[in-house]
């Protein structure tokens, strides 16, 4: 098989939440593939050294690397265009967006009698409503451009089980997987392709309470057939590959990226 079926040369990605975690691996394997990228970062968050990492895993590319401020919590609907959309077409050496990622993500925990209808509300503006958003004005000028699109959402294992004291980031990214199959069943004619990459338990800021809570560790690890944490690393081939020609007859799908948990 031939590697140019997974090579991202001359292509442009914006990827949201890019600066730490599930998100940076994936703007690195993009980058490896020989893609260029525009990620969306938090203006708490200094992106440099994500920047850093993202040449050095191809420092043979000549492909650009830029950078959006935004915070999602902070950015209204009705401003996505121009805080995101128009920002990225202007720094795309193509004047193209050819892979859209919507990466960014939010979460808490809480029983759920105890959520404040303002968490609720802030998880869905963030992890549903603005990768909505942000779905229709890059799939907008995709379709007007006539561009051979591709678009991937990060859902969950959540996106198929309920979880436990994590209501309204199970309702947000079960709200997520089943968007992109509508978007996927509308635009596939256009040759757009829209997929989802459900992460399973990856090592990340949002899992660290976890992670160092030593019974709550061993209940999830002795649970996962591989046996151990997934890296933010695990990630990167999956993303290629629904980034990719590979998946061109690949549509509405999503991919979990587990260690075997689901199946389980």
């Amino acid at each position: 098989m031939s590697a140019e079926l997974f090579s991202l040369k001359g292509k442009v990605v914006l990827i949201t939440g890019a600066t730490n975690g599930i998100g940076q691996y994936m703007a690195v394997g993009l980058y490896e593939a020989g893609a260029e990228v525009i990620l969306t970062h938090r203006d708490t968050t200094d992106p440099q050294p994500t920047i850093d990492l993202i040449k050095a895993s191809n420092p043979e590319s000549e492909a650009k690397i830029s950078v959006i401020k935004a915070d999602f919590e902070k950015t209204a609907l009705d401003k996505v265009f121009e805080t995101i959309v128009e920002p990225a077409y202007k720094l795309s050496s193509s004047g193209k967006i050819d892979i859209l990622i919507n990466n960014a993500g939010t979460a808490s925990r809480a029983n759920l009698e105890d959520f404040e209808q303002s968490e609720f509300d802030r998880q869905l503006h963030v992890n549903l409503n603005i990768p909505i958003r942000l779905t229709q004005e890059i799939g907008r000028d995709m379709i007007k451009q006539g561009t051979h699109g591709k678009i991937i959402f990060t859902a969950s294992l959540l996106s198929f089980q309920g979880g436990v004291r994590v209501a309204p980031y199970t309702t947000s990214k079960g709200g997520i997987l089943q968007f992109s199959k509508a978007a996927a069943n509308e635009w596939a004619p256009k040759n757009i392709q829209v997929n989802s990459i459900a992460p399973g338990w990856i090592s990340s800021n949002m899992t660290n309470d976890l992670e160092t809570d030593p019974k709550a560790n061993a209940d999830i690890v002795n649970r996962i057939p591989a046996g151990r944490w997934g890296k933010p690393e695990d990630l990167k081939g999956a993303t290629v590959f629904l980034a990719s020609r590979a998946s061109d007859y690949i549509t509405g799908e999503c991919i979990v990226v587990d260690g075997g948990w689901m199946a389980r």
